[in-house]
């Protein structure tokens, strides 16, 4: 606490040392030893042509193999460069296609069209895609909506179906109700002897 009056307040921490720079990459000593793995590596590879850059990906791997340690293809093409003239080289290289050079021009209906406002703007197709998008959107719902109304329709349909199946059970149940009752007041007036209808029956 007595430090801390003294001082006016807390101490502020000492800052992060730097980081330590970069190493250097160690330069290559192209003794001839180096230069024959140099030439071991190139073998089948030939960094020039239109495919120089990927001839010269397999010479570097090769290369860092057989020197024990990773090399950039730019020291490999610096020390080329000293050897060989490497532009001429490219430039006697035949092509595997044909690729003459000339100037590009627009053709002219394009020009004109362009000019009369025919040629849709950026922000006119991301329009034309939304309401594109929204009107398919819009169908969905529609047909969605129309498989929920048909779903809804159905089931009233087998509901009245059971409906009418229970009634039509009830009159058949009501109507057998009715025939056991007449042949049973039918049987209790055949059994009963004082009932007037089976008077009349011995009378005759």
């Amino acid at each position: 606490s007595g430090e801390l009056g003294r001082g006016g307040g807390a101490t502020s921490a000492a800052p992060p040392p730097p980081p330590p720079p970069p190493l250097l990459p160690v330069p290559v000593v192209w003794s001839p030893e180096v230069e024959v793995c140099l030439f071991h590596a190139m073998l089948g590879h030939k960094p020039v042509g239109v495919n120089r850059h990927f001839h010269m990906i397999c010479i570097r791997d090769k290369f860092s193999q057989n020197i024990g340690r990773q090399i950039s293809s730019k020291v490999i093409w610096d020390h080329l460069s000293t050897m060989y003239d490497m532009q001429a080289l490219h430039e006697s290289e035949i092509l595997p296609f044909p690729n003459s050079e000339k100037n590009f021009i627009l053709p002219e209906e394009i020009i004109q069209e362009v000019k009369e406002g025919k040629v849709m703007i950026e922000d006119d197709v991301k329009e034309e895609i939304k309401e594109e998008m929204e009107a398919h959107s819009a169908a969905e719902e529609v047909y969605a909506s129309l498989g929920s109304l048909t779903k809804a329709t159905e089931k009233p349909s087998s509901k009245e179906k059971e409906r009418s199946s229970s009634e039509s059970g009830s009159k058949e149940g009501g109507d057998k109700r009715k025939r056991n009752r007449v042949t049973e007041k039918v049987l209790n007036a055949n059994s009963n002897p004082s009932s007037p209808s089976a008077v009349k029956r011995r009378r005759t």
